[in-house]
């Protein structure tokens, strides 16, 4: 573990002391491409302990979510509230500046979200990937009814499958090669499951949703839709995946890409939280203390886990 100087709120941010970071498939991705000394983590929450200038309506002691990009607030992109994609984005945790792998942090406070005092502070931390999962099915469109089948029951394949079934889907499926974890999306809204995508049943869901991001996945999903179904990608592929792409042709299947979230889904994703629409508590798996990162990346590397590993930087 490394010291550093704690970091001061300027205009416009806010210094927040992390309350937990979850630990995300994109970090083990992104973490040998990084240099030495940057501070990953993008999936964090936290409380207020200083406010810089012109940050009217947050003061200390305030709970927060974070979406994890500095935007710029004027071009094209940020007007229609598409804030990831701004023509000048910064992202906190994945290279851009420092994440939530840390005691403190410095955001802006354009992009946090109050979080409500009965919410568990662990919880703030698990609006970002319910925000994963709520833009995925919403690039998947799913409809009251859809058959849905759900590649991977890791994080985004939980969270997605959560948003699918609040959405009125009927059958969901989900794969994932790991038993227990098959066993445990059921009580995410999942009514069966498989182990081996290629052994979905051929062309009977209306949906695919790939979140895994493995060669061979995007293949399996067209096998498995019906014609003129859709299919969202929210897997992070690093290699080529070179698909039959007459196969999608000849059922007339729309593939959309799905990254990141938008503004209006982190605080619908609060509001669920609030309401009890969805509790995030059942996305909880190990909490483990900053001190013992490396662990954490092992245990997700080896793909064993069930639930979201949280890293609280006070144990």
């Amino acid at each position: 573990m490394t010291t550093v100087e704690d970091p001061v709120a300027q205009a416009g941010e806010l210094l927040l002391r992390v309350s937990v970071c979850g630990l995300c498939g994109s970090d083990l991705k992104a973490r040998p491409a990084m240099p030495a000394g940057v501070i990953l983590g993008h999936e964090f929450g936290g409380r207020v302990v200083g406010v810089g200038p012109g940050t009217d309506g947050w003061s200390e002691g305030m709970q927060a979510a974070v979406l994890p990009v500095a935007s710029c607030g004027s071009c094209r992109s940020c007007v229609s509230g598409d804030v990831v994609h701004c023509t000048s984005a910064v992202l906190y945790g994945l290279g851009g500046s420092a994440g939530g792998f840390a005691e403190l942090i410095v955001v802006p406070a354009a992009s946090s979200f109050a979080v409500p005092e009965p919410i568990d502070p662990l919880h703030a931390a698990l609006v970002e990937p319910y925000a994963v999962g709520l833009h995925t099915v919403e690039a998947a469109g799913i409809e009251p009814g859809d058959s849905v089948l759900v590649v991977g029951a890791g994080t985004v394949g939980l969270t997605s499958t959560t948003w699918a079934k609040l959405r009125g889907a009927g059958r969901i499926t989900v794969v994932d090669p790991n038993e227990a974890r098959r066993a445990g999306a059921e009580a995410f809204g999942a009514n069966d499951s498989v182990a081996d995508a290629a052994a979905a049943e051929p062309s009977a869901y209306d949906v695919a949703i790939e979140c895994v991001g493995k060669p061979g996945l995007l293949d399996a999903c067209i096998a498995a839709t019906r014609a003129k179904g859709r299919i969202a990608i929210a897997g992070v592929c690093t290699e080529q995946d070179p698909f039959w792409s007459m196969a999608a042709l000849m059922k007339e299947l729309s593939i959309h890409f799905a990254v990141y979230y938008t503004p209006d889904e982190f605080r619908t994703v609060i509001q669920a939280f609030v309401s009890g629409a969805i509790d995030p508590a059942q996305l909880v798996g190990r909490t483990i203390g900053l001190g013992s990162l490396n662990e954490a990346f092992d245990l997700l590397a080896a793909g064993s886990t069930q639930g979201k590993i949280l890293i609280d930087p006070s144990l």
